[in-house]
């Protein structure tokens, strides 16, 4: 089999489920990771012949991915940030717009860090809360290598991941953002114990997508990826938010930060729950797609 029959396969394969685009895509990236050539080798050697023993790999691959297996869970990871981060079942797969976030929050340390003379090791404190596989948390430790990075999560799971992603660089702790009963809101006595006090900055990609939103989502979504990771009830579908806003107030410094990714449908609402005296500045941004994205507020 050549390059070119196994992406010519793939689309005929994948048809039902992805675009050929889509689909072309993934032949591509599977070609790179078991053959290992290049990211336009295909297109100088369409007819470059794969090894026998690589061929059944890609088959094995593909036979997955027809069966709706997210790619990036056969591969068992994907890239954020230029990083590689370890996914598997049981976290989520990191999306692009997550990416714009992370630059979001590093553009603002940035100039926070400047105000605050902030320049030895760990001088800022950072939390990813509902981290998941642990990539933003990942990926603000590489783009701010002197910050003291923290990541928590109700899933052990989960946490399993990130402690992978993270490389032992960041502290790693169980902590439920709703708190135990769901309506006493998170234990912040607690939270500041395992941070060792304040934080500068919050950050959270927490479950938005509304139980009635389930219909728009794919087949490799739904179910293979972490329902509890995604869905919150048409009821209370901003409950994250809420806690989150309860975090900050108690848990954030003077001039610190909260950023958050946000249900493009509820920008506003969400943005109106930071409206009280406890910060000085918000602000909503939209993600390459022009969609209401991430919410930011400051704490006065």
């Amino acid at each position: 089999m050549t390059y070119s029959e196994f992406i010519n396969r793939s689309k005929e394969r994948l048809g039902s489920l992805y675009s050929r685009e889509e689909a072309t895509a993934m032949a591509v990236r599977l070609l790179q990771f078991y053959c290992k050539i290049s990211p336009y080798e295909h297109l100088v050697e369409p007819f470059g012949v794969i090894n026998s023993q690589w061929e059944i790999k890609l088959n094995n691959a593909l036979d997955e991915l027809s069966a709706g297996r997210p790619l990036q869970y056969i591969l068992g990871f994907e890239e954020f940030c230029r990083l590689n981060i370890v996914v598997k079942e049981g976290v989520l797969i990191p999306r692009p717009e997550t990416e714009e976030l992370v630059y979001w929050v590093a553009e603002f340390a940035k100039s926070y860090s400047k105000n605050k003379s902030c320049t030895g090791e760990g001088c800022l404190k950072i939390l990813d809360a509902a981290c998941g596989s642990g990539c933003i948390a990942a990926a603000l430790g590489a783009l701010m290598p002197q910050s003291h990075i923290f990541a928590c999560d109700l899933s052990n799971p989960a946490l399993e991941i990130a402690d992978i992603n993270l490389k032992g660089r960041g502290n790693i702790f169980n902590y439920n953002l709703l708190g135990e009963d769901r309506e006493c809101g998170a234990d912040i006595d607690l939270l500041l114990k395992e941070t060792g006090g304040m934080l500068d900055i919050i950050v959270s990609n927490p479950p938005y997508v509304t139980d009635s939103e389930r219909a728009l989502m794919r087949k490799n979504v739904l179910e293979y990826e972490p329902h509890m990771a995604l869905f919150v009830s048409n009821e209370t579908p901003l409950i994250f938010y809420e806690a989150l806003e309860r975090v900050a107030k108690g848990a954030l410094v003077k001039g610190g930060a909260i950023f958050m990714e946000i249900n493009e449908r509820f920008g506003n609402e969400t943005l109106n729950i930071f409206n009280s005296g406890y910060f000085s500045h918000r602000e909503i941004r939209r993600d390459i797609f022009g969609k209401d994205r991430m919410v930011m507020a400051i704490k006065k």
